[in-house]
């Protein structure tokens, strides 16, 4: 044993030696986290004393505890639930205000056409609004002494026109109104001269309407011979590109929703060999002239025959499809591809057309009685017999016609018309004769004049609600919302004639209407009572949307910052909109939407995203919906849990405080709402708040005349009252009634600090301010709508959390990072805690982005533990808000700052998601616009028709005849640089231009200049293949986070690669080493009552890394199209197959009716005329485009 000893006590020093060289070597490869990475307890004693200095210091910036203290004294507000009522009365009554104006004026022009004779002699001059003059172009034309112009004077007229702010500032005379007639009709054709005559005598109504309700805004009333008269008069606006005038009346959504009922049209077009050449091409135009007259509320489908049927569609075969602008526009781009050839078998056909309509549509449609208002329209140029026997079966012996029959005898050198016209006129329809396509337009409105027929006989006056669509004047050849009366509904009635003698002919005289804009609508909305994340929406009886805050009816485009029009923007489902995270059960609500005799009320959970789609929130919406009656519309509000009481009232009444906290406020904004009549949104500043007081006051005079809400203006001048003097603030005129002392100590400690600007937004509109500019900053003019303003939404994601938190801390996203001129925005609510809670207000200020890193840096290095700091090497550490994205980072901040977090720490952020830190949502945009490239084949027929020069060089031999009837104003300049203008698109060089702009080369690094020349190189390769030549509708899918706050903590580790220089030799310079596996570590810590998360990642002192091969996880935050294959397509086409329709009324014939059933026989046409002159522009066009 003794031996033993000695022999244990000699090797000692070995022993001891072995493993201290054991545990070194460990310690290097598998770092330990005791000595080189932050402990959990580490990590949460630098959130919290981060906590503490930062809501420390935005209390005492803002004060935010004397502010909520004053606001506690306020009463509790009732329950909401009959706030729908009131909103659903207040626009039934601001409606009902034009229909009222829209039915005097179609009494009055009924009572004038009752007692006027028509004149086929009549001469007269009247107002034609293509042919005005201004005062100004009278003035202009007088001091350039244009030969030319002063001639053309001498046919012309001349009107004062006055800008009007109700019509964005369009010139308006409001002492006469004006008429339009379109280019294709002769303005001095007796039917136009006698319409202009007889209707210049609704001038006084129109006045006196006006007069009634100064929110009208224009009147009008559309002649089915397609005159246009409309109030105030005005100088007829002219495609900016190229003053081509390409308005009609009668195609409007108005007029066609109005002139008619619901219709079931089934169109039938002979392509057989003898429809070749000219002929199919016409045949092709007065299809898409037949479709531009469908709307909504339409049913209708296209065969294809010749020896065999087709329906055009194959998505909607042995059935009818609604009359939706996809359909439409799907159906018009097929029928370009209609080839003719072999023999027709009209028998086939007719019985195909009549079973359809009047057995498998019917059943399809729920059985019953039969469909109303149906019509087949058969495209020919020619028919070898009546087919007597056809029409015998499907009628018997025509005692029972249920479907009327038109014809459309296609080609000019047609004589024989006996059996197509026998077949309109046995069947109760109409034939019509069109020999060019210069005569599409008036045949095809013959239809629709029959088909008004019997509606004007029963005197059944058919009062429509249009969907929402685009003033004409807001889009001519781009769109340009600073023009017309942008996105509006309308409401329109059919003018009969009442004359005794012409009583069972149904003569349709025109429809008479007016506009109202959908802001004017929002402007009845009181969005003080939705609070923030609550809003309104409406939708017609089909469900599509009028409004709603994600309705998105265009794109801009920030390159050109032109604005893109969706082409499907009139059909607008609510549930692609609202998002619904139940979308059947969703869909429940909205056929409760529907009922017409009640109001109703649900809880439903949405997704919503905002501030560009980066953010998104969960929560849960009561919706509350009612019937717009008298109207084809449905109202509704969703409310938070935040916006389910009523705010607070007082009984102090207003005379008493307007003038003393509303006098010369510098620091002052009110929101755009309606606190006033005629209280001009623009208006900013005193001049808003001095214009408030003058309304406020006529009100108070005449209650009658003027509207105000007297609630709304109480609250807002009692929040003034509160607000008068905090931080300092710089009225002018204060009273001690209007004051709210605020300690000096606290403004001197802010001027110490890199504080921008401190601002506080209430419920009520008021926005108060102090900056340390002397201007109004950008950010108040940008946020004065307080409850719409990204701060004020993101504040209150703090009140709806668990647990709940203060302060909500915000960078700008997709901006460059300075850290020096960056600004962080925080926010937090002043709010009332109930069962729900109350918000009065938002409070919050802005201060470099340095500041926030100071107190970053202050809570990580001064609560240490082993002096483990964030080096930015071993350590690194972040802030992160409750989206993802980075609000700081230690080290190499300008890297990081505004940026995804799984863009900057792509294993680590998909390890929280894992671990359930972060929740992913995922999106779709069903109103999303892809970009078409020049590099997409040009066979595309989206692409064709985003293609103007192609489109006329491949129609021009046949559209020849089109082009002649606009040379009375279409010069042969404008004509050629139609042909050779093309639509200026964006160009992704653009975009390479501006981020290689962004560096210089001389200053990059080596493997950064590596970077730039790869950049400029993919650049500058087949650009011209990037360029945009168009927008298409598509849908696309993303991916948005938030953070699940109730997980405080965690920590976990991410496989990483580091790499083992041990075994080389100090001579051996070439040695790489030797990749092994290592562990980056990671600890998130919750930053209490902030919305920010502190992450701590290490990746150790042995160099541990993310390997290079490693697998980037791909978040979904980009927008990717899905790629829908056409039997998808179909699905979501027949989505709407059998939408929600009001029960549509019949309008069907008399089997007695024995009224005019065809045109007379084919005429010389004023094309024709021209042709010869124009023939001989083709040779020059042609040139031009072998150019």
């Amino acid at each position: 044993m003794e031996l033993f000893n000695k022999i244990l006590m000699r090797n000692l020093p070995y022993r001891l030696a072995c493993i201290y060289i054991i545990m070194y070597t460990g310690s290097v490869l598998a770092p330990n986290p005791e000595n080189v990475y932050p402990l959990m307890r580490t990590v949460k004693m630098w959130s919290d004393s981060l906590s503490n200095q930062l809501t420390s210091f935005s209390e005492r910036v803002t004060s935010y505890r004397s502010i909520s203290d004053s606001y506690m004294q306020s009463a509790d507000g009732k329950d909401q639930k009959d706030l729908i009522k009131m909103i659903a009365n207040d626009i039934k009554d601001l409606l009902k205000e034009k229909l009222d104006a829209v039915e005097a004026l179609a009494k009055e022009a009924e009572r004038i056409y009752q007692n006027y004779t028509y004149d086929p002699d009549l001469d007269i001059d009247y107002l034609n609004s293509k042919k005005l003059f201004s005062s100004e172009d009278v003035g202009y034309i007088t001091q350039n002494s244009n030969t030319y112009m002063a001639e053309l004077m001498q046919t012309a007229r001349s009107l004062e026109l006055t800008p009007d702010k109700k019509f964005n500032n369009e010139p308006v005379s409001h002492d006469n109104s004006t008429v339009h007639v379109p280019t294709n009709v002769y303005d001095r054709f007796p039917k136009i001269l006698n319409g202009a005559y007889w209707t210049q005598k609704l001038n006084e109504q129109f006045r006196e309407n006006e007069r009634k309700d100064k929110s009208l805004r224009w009147q009008y009333f559309c002649s089915t011979d397609g005159f246009f008269r409309v109030f105030p008069g005005l100088k007829w606006p002219r495609d900016n590109e190229n003053g081509i005038d390409i308005y009609d009346c009668r195609v409007r959504a108005w007029y066609l929703h109005a002139a008619t009922r619901p219709k079931n049209i089934l169109i039938l077009l002979d392509s057989s060999g003898s429809m070749k050449g000219s002929r199919m091409v016409i045949a092709r135009s007065t299809v898409k002239a037949i479709l531009n007259t469908l709307d909504d509320d339409d049913y209708f489908n296209i065969i294809r025959f010749s020896d065999t049927i087709e329906y055009l569609d194959s998505c909607f075969t042995e059935t009818m499809m609604p009359a939706t602008t996809q359909n439409k526009r799907r159906l018009q781009e097929t029928v370009d591809r209609v080839r003719a050839n072999n023999t027709a078998n009209f028998k086939v056909a007719f019985d195909k057309a009549y079973d359809l309509l009047n057995n498998q549509e019917r059943m399809k449609r729920g059985g019953g009685g039969k469909l109303c208002n149906m019509a087949i329209l058969l495209i020919t140029d020619g028919v070898p017999e009546h087919y007597d026997r056809v029409f015998n079966h499907w009628t018997h012996n025509f005692t029972a016609i249920t479907t009327r029959v038109f014809t459309f005898l296609i080609g000019r050198e047609v004589d024989d018309d006996r059996e197509v016209r026998w077949m309109a006129c046995a069947n109760k329809g109409y034939y019509s004769h069109i020999s060019t396509l210069a005569d599409v337009q008036e045949n095809v409105q013959n239809y629709i004049k029959v088909m008004s027929r019997q509606m004007v006989i029963d005197r059944n006056r058919n009062k429509i609600w249009t969907p929402i669509y685009l003033d004409h004047m807001s889009y001519l050849d781009i769109m340009d919302l600073d023009k017309g009366l942008q996105f509006m509904t309308s409401v329109a009635i059919p003018v009969f004639d009442k004359k005794n003698e012409t009583f069972f002919e149904g003569n349709l005289l025109g429809v008479m209407g007016t506009d109202v804009p959908i802001e004017l609508i929002k402007q009845r909305i009181p969005v003080h009572k939705l609070g923030a994340n609550g809003y309104a929406f409406m939708i017609n009886h089909n469900g599509y949307v009028l409004m709603h805050p994600d309705y998105r009816p265009y794109k801009k485009i920030p390159k050109t910052k032109g604005l893109v029009l969706h082409p499907y923007y009139e059909n607008v489902n609510l549930t692609d909109i609202a998002l619904p995270v139940n979308r059947d059960e969703f869909e429940e609500i909205i056929k409760d939407l529907q009922n017409p005799n009640e109001c109703g009320s649900k809880e439903i959970q949405l997704l919503s995203h905002y501030q560009n789609m980066k953010r998104m929130a969960n929560r849960s919406y009561q919706f509350h919906h009612c019937k717009v009656h008298g109207t084809d519309f449905s109202i509704g509000i969703a409310l938070p849990p935040a916006s389910r009481r009523e705010l607070y009232k007082h009984s102090k009444s207003v005379p008493d405080l307007i003038d003393k906290c509303l006098n010369n406020a510098t620091d002052l904004e009110l929101a755009p709402w309606f606190y006033c009549d005629d209280l001009d949104p623009t208006l900013t500043g005193i001049d808003r708040q001095n214009e408030l007081k003058r309304l406020y006051k006529l009100y108070k005079l005449n209650r009658g005349k003027y509207k105000c809400d007297e609630d709304l203006i109480t609250n807002l001048l009692h929040d003034t009252n509160r607000l008068e003097h905090i931080w300092g603030g710089r009225s002018p005129n204060s009273s001690t009634e209007c004051q709210m002392n605020e300690l000096q100590a606290i403004s001197n400690y802010v001027s110490s600090k890199d504080i921008e600007l401190r601002f506080i937004g209430t419920s009520t509109g008021l926005t108060k301010y102090v900056s340390s500019n002397e201007t109004v900053p950008g950010f108040i003019l940008n946020n004065t709508n307080t409850l719409d303003a990204l701060y004020y939404k993101r504040a209150i994601e703090g009140v709806e959390s668990n647990p709940e938190y203060r302060f909500t801390f915000s960078v700008p996203l997709g901006k460059v990072f300075n850290p020096n001129t960056t600004l962080v925005t925080v926010s937090a609510p002043i709010s009332k805690r109930r069962r729900v809670p109350t918000i009065f207000a938002v409070v919050g200020y802005q201060m470099k982005y340095k500041m926030l890193e100071s107190y970053f840096n202050l809570s990580t290095s001064s609560a240490r533990y082993r002096n483990q700091s964030c080096d930015g090497e071993s350590v690194l550490c972040y802030l992160i808000d409750n989206h993802g994205y980075v609000m700081s980072k230690l080290v190499d901040s300008e890297l990081a700052v505004g940026k995804f977090f799984g863009d900057v720490e792509n294993a680590v952020m998909k390890a929280l998601l894992d671990d359930g830190v972060y929740t992913g949502y995922n999106f779709t945009d069903y109103q999303a616009l892809c970009d078409i490239k020049a590099s997409e084949t040009e066979s595309n027929s989206a692409i064709k028709l985003l293609n103007p020069i192609k489109s006329i060089l491949n129609g021009l031999l046949w559209t020849i005849t089109e082009i002649c009837m606009f040379l009375s104003e279409f010069s042969v300049r404008s004509a050629l640089t139609s042909l050779t203008y093309v639509e200026s698109a964006q160009n992704e060089q653009e975009e390479c231009d501006k981020v290689l702009e962004d560096y210089d080369y001389e200053d990059l690094k080596p493997q950064e200049r590596m970077s730039y020349n790869q950049v400029k190189l993919t650049c500058s390769s087949d650009s011209a293949d990037k360029k945009i030549v168009g927008h298409r509708p598509c849908h696309r899918q993303f991916t948005l986070y938030k953070a699940n706050f109730d997980r405080k903590a965690a920590e976990g580790t991410v496989k990483g690669c580091a790499t083992d220089y041990s075994r080389c030799r100090m001579t051996d310079y070439t040695c790489t080493g030797i990749l092994t596996e290592c562990n980056i570590f990671y600890t998130v810590s919750l930053v209490n009552d902030t919305n920010l998360l502190l992450v701590v990642v290490s990746k150790g002192k042995g160099g541990c890394d993310y390997c290079e091969d490693a697998q980037q996880y791909d978040f979904g935050l980009a927008h990717t199209e899905i790629n829908e294959s056409a039997e998808e397509q179909c699905e979501n086409r027949k989505r709407s197959e059998y939408a929600v329709l009001k029960p549509p009324k019949c309008s069907d014939f008399y089997r007695n009716e024995t009224l005019p059933c065809g045109t007379a026989h084919a005429r010389l046409s004023l094309s024709l005329l021209l042709l010869t002159v124009t023939l001989s522009l083709v040779g020059g066009i042609k040139l031009l485009s072998n150019h």
